[in-house]
C-alpha cells in the first residue's frame, strides 16, 4: 500500500514547526497530496488547515500530551476520501493502542435541514451529511479495513472550533440526537471556552504518549484488507445485516431514500431518485445496502438489473425459495404490470441501461405496449431509485440518460420538487489510485483530447502485452497466488450460437484467435459436467479465468486483476479513435456517432473492472503502437518479478499450496 497519510510527527514537533514556518508546512502537505494521492488541495481545504491543526495541537500542548502521535489527513482505507486528523497513544488505563479520528469543521453556525436530515451551514452551496455521521462512518471503515483497529480504543470527535455551543445546539444532542448506529465514542466539541475545557479534558482520559511511535508504526505495517467481495456478501446484506460501511454521499442517499420512504404515504408525495456515479463509486454496493435496509425495516424493496448476468449472478447468491429469490432481484421488463406503487421502493441498478419501452421479440403482440420503461419502473413503486453512469451506456437502444429519467418522472405526475439527483464522487474500486479512471477516460477519448502517458503506481498496475500469451501468463501467476482475474475483450469475434458452441465431446469451440492465441468466449449456458459457468455465474467462478468475457458479462463484475483485448472494432489513425462495426448484431444499423460512443463505453467499462491492475493488448498494430508510446510497462518484465517475488516463493514453499501455473485442457478447463 502506499501512502496512507501526508505527515505524522508529534504534537510537539507539530507545534514547532506551525510556529516556524505555517505556510511551508501547509505547501509541503500540499504536494504531498499530490504526490501521494494525485489530488489537488482546493483554497478551501488550505484555509482550513491553516486553522484546524494548530486549534488541535494547541490542546494536546496544553493536555502535557506533546508526545502523542498527530497523523495528518489519513486515508479511510477504502475510498479516496480521508480523516483530517487521527491521534496515536496508548490509552492510560491499559497502555493498549488508543487513536482518536477528528472531523475539523470551520463553521460558525450549523442547523438541521428537517426535509432531508442534512446539516445547513455558512458558506456551504447545499446542505451536508451530519460530520457526526461522516466520521464515525471513517472509522468503521478503518476497522473493518485494518484488523489492528480492532482491539484498539478508537474515538470520534467532530471539532467545531470556530463556533460557540449555542450556534451549533440544534444539531447536537439532545435537540437531534445522534445516528442511532454511533456509540458512545463519538463526541462534539465546540470553540467556546466550555468547549475547549472538555476536548482538552476528554484527550487527557483517553490518550497517553507512552509507545506512540511503536503504536504509528505498527499502524503503517498494518495489512489493509481489501473490500468485501460484493457477491460473496449479497446473502448477508439482503437478509441479515448491514456488511458494507456506507461513506459520504452514499450514506447521504440511504438516509435520503428512507426518509423518503418513511413519508411517502400517498401517490401525489411519490419521490423519484436519481444517483450518479462512475465506475467504481459503489452504486451496486449502495443499491444491496439499500435493499437490506429497506426490507428489515418491513417495507416491500425489490432491486431490478437491465442485466442477465448480472441479476441472475445476484440470483445464485442469494438463499431461499426460489421464487422469493427471483422476487427479490428482478429485470427491468417485469414491472409494467404492477399495480401504481405497489412497491414502497424499486431500486434500479445499472438504470443507463434501460430501453425505451418493455416489449421485446419474445413479448406477445397482444401484450406489447410503447409505455417508456422508465415509466413502467416510477409508476410500480412510492419511492423508486435511479443508480446510473452515462458513460456506460454499451448499446443503441439503451436510452437510460437523467433527461429520460426526468421527462418520464414529469409524465407521471411527479413533483419537480421530487426528484432528487445525487452524485457518487468518492472511488471505491480504484480508491489506491483514483487517477486511473481520469487516465482511461482520457486514452479512450471521454473528454477531448489526446491520451497521455501513464505515470507509473505502486498501487495500480498498468501493464501492456506484446501478445495475448504474455497477458494470459500473467493473469495466470496471480490466480495461481489466490488473487481472481479475468480476461475480456471486444466483440471483435463471432459468438456461436448455443447448439454450436461446443464440439463432439463437449468442449467449448475457440472463438477468439489471435495468431496461434485461441480462446472460447464464455458460455452461453452452464456445462456443469465439465465445469464450465453459465453467464451468470462467468464472473464469479473460478473456472470463469478460461474463457474470454464481454461487455455484457463482465459489466457491473470487478476481480483483482484485469485483462483487455482491444479489438479491431475501436483503431487509432491519425490521431484519433476510429469505430467500425463489429459482430455484435446490436452495432448493424446503428449511426455513425452513435457507434462511436457504444464502442467507447464498452472499452471504458472493461478497462475499469480490475481492482489492483489491468493488462492491455491491441490487436491492430498501430494502436498497439500508441499503448507503447504512452509508457506502459511490458507485462512480461512485471510476470519476472511476480514469479521471483518474495510472496509467490513464500507461497512455493510451502507443502499446502499449489503454485503450478494450471494450463488449460482442450476443454479450457482446469
Amino acid at each position: 500500500m502506499g501512502s496512507r497519510y501526508l505527515l505524522a510527527m508529534s504534537a510537539a514537533q507539530l507545534k514547532e514547526r506551525l510556529s516556524r514556518d505555517r505556510e511551508g508546512l501547509i505547501a509541503e502537505m500540499a504536494k504531498r497530496a499530490a504526490r501521494g494521492f494525485n489530488t489537488s488541495v482546493e483554497a478551501g481545504e488550505r484555509t482550513s488547515w491553516r486553522g484546524s491543526i494548530p486549534a488541535v495541537v494547541d490542546l494536546l500542548i496544553q493536555a502535557g500530551l506533546g508526545e502523542i502521535i498527530t497523523v495528518l489527513e489519513m486515508s479511510n482505507l477504502s475510498s479516496d476520501r480521508r480523516v483530517d486528523m487521527v491521534l496515536v497513544g496508548s490509552h492510560p488505563a491499559d497502555g493498549e493502542l488508543s487513536v482518536v479520528l477528528i472531523e475539523n469543521k470551520q463553521w460558525q453556525w450549523a442547523r438541521m435541514n428537517r426535509a432531508t436530515g442534512r446539516v445547513i451551514h455558512p458558506g456551504g452551496y447545499a446542505d451536508v451529511q451530519h460530520p457526526v455521521q461522516q466520521i464515525w462512518a471513517y472509522g468503521e471503515s478503518m476497522r473493518r479495513h485494518m484488523s489492528l483497529l480492532n482491539s484498539a480504543h478508537m474515538y470520534h470527535v467532530v471539532n467545531l472550533h470556530n463556533a460557540e455551543r449555542a450556534a451549533v445546539e440544534k444539531i447536537l444532542p439532545p435537540v437531534e440526537p445522534l445516528p442511532e448506529e454511533c456509540d458512545d465514542s463519538v463526541r462534539v466539541f465546540t470553540g467556546d471556552a466550555s468547549g475547549r475545557s472538555d476536548f482538552v479534558s476528554f484527550l487527557s482520559t483517553v490518550l497517553s504518549a507512552d509507545r506512540a511511535s511503536e503504536h504509528l508504526r505498527d499502524i503503517n505495517e498494518a495489512r489493509v484488507t481489501p473490500n468485501e467481495d460484493l457477491m460473496r456478501a449479497v446473502d448477508r446484506t439482503v437478509r441479515a445485516r448491514s456488511i458494507f460501511v456506507l461513506l459520504d454521499e452514499q450514506q447521504d442517499a440511504v438516509n435520503q431514500v428512507i426518509r423518503a420512504v418513511r413519508e411517502a404515504g400517498s401517490a401525489s408525495n411519490k419521490h423519484v431518485f436519481i444517483i450518479r456515479g462512475g465506475p467504481g463509486t459503489g452504486k451496486s454496493v449502495l443499491a444491496l445496502e439499500l435493499l437490506g435496509k429497506l426490507n428489515r425495516l418491513g417495507y416491500q424493496a425489490v432491486h431490478a438489473s437491465g442485466s442477465t448476468a448480472f441479476a441472475g449472478a445476484l440470483r445464485k447468491h442469494l438463499t431461499g425459495p426460489r421464487r422469493k429469490v427471483e422476487d427479490t432481484f428482478t429485470y427491468f421488463n417485469q414491472h409494467g404490470r404492477r399495480d401504481r406503487n405497489e412497491l414502497h421502493a424499486l431500486i434500479i441498478d445499472e438504470a443507463h441501461r434501460l430501453r425505451p419501452t418493455s416489449s421485446n421479440f419474445r413479448t406477445k403482440p397482444e401484450d406489447r405496449t410503447n409505455v417508456p420503461q422508465a415509466y413502467e419502473l416510477i409508476e410500480a413503486a412510492r419511492v423508486p431509485v435511479f443508480l446510473l453512469d452515462p458513460y456506460q451506456v454499451i448499446r443503441a437502444e439503451e436510452v437510460g440518460t437523467i433527461e429520460a429519467i426526468r421527462q418520464a418522472a414529469h409524465d407521471c405526475g411527479v413533483l419537480p420538487e421530487n426528484v432528487h439527483e445525487i452524485m457518487l464522487g468518492s472511488q471505491f474500486r480504484h480508491s489506491r489510485c483514483p487517477e486511473y479512471i481520469d487516465w482511461v477516460e482520457q486514452l479512450f477519448g471521454q473528454h477531448g483530447g489526446p491520451p497521455v502517458p501513464w505515470n507509473q503506481n505502486e498501487d495500480f498496475e498498468v501493464l501492456l502485452a506484446q501478445s495475448p500469451h504474455g497477458m494470459e501468463d500473467y493473469l495466470r501467476a496471480r490466480t495461481a497466488m489466490g488473487h481472481t482475474a479475468r480476461i475480456t475483450a471486444g466483440y471483435c469475434w463471432k459468438w456461436p450460437v448455443e447448439s454450436a458452441e461446443t464440439d463432439r465431446m463437449g468442449n467449448l469451440i475457440n472463438s477468439v484467435v489471435i495468431d496461434d492465441w485461441r480462446r472460447p468466449w464464455n458460455a452461453r449456458r452452464e456445462y456443469s459436467r465439465k465445469r464450465i459457468p453459465g453467464p451468470a455465474s462467468w464472473a464469479t467462478y473460478d473456472t470463469g479465468f478460461e474463457q474470454i468475457g464481454c461487455v455484457y458479462t463482465a459489466q457491473s463484475f470487478e476481480w483483482d486483476y484485469a485483462g483487455l483485448i482491444i479489438g479491431t472494432d475501436f483503431t487509432w489513425r491519425n490521431s484519433r479513435w476510429m469505430a467500425t462495426k463489429n459482430k455484435d448484431r446490436a452495432t448493424s444499423n446503428v449511426a455513425q456517432d452513435r457507434l462511436h460512443e457504444v464502442i467507447r463505453n464498452t472499452y471504458r467499462t472493461l478497462a475499469t473492472r480490475g481492482l489492483h491492475g489491468i493488462v492491455l493488448y491491441a490487436v491492430d498494430h498501430e494502436t498497439q503502437r500508441m499503448l507503447t508510446d504512452l509508457g506502459i510497462p511490458d507485462v512480461q518484465n512485471k510476470l519476472q518479478q511476480v514469479l521471483s517475488s518474495s510472496e509467490y516463493l513464500r507461497l512455493r514453499s510451502s507443502p499446502h499450496v499449489d503454485l503450478r501455473l494450471p494450463q488449460p485442457t482442450e476443454g479450457q478447463i482446469f
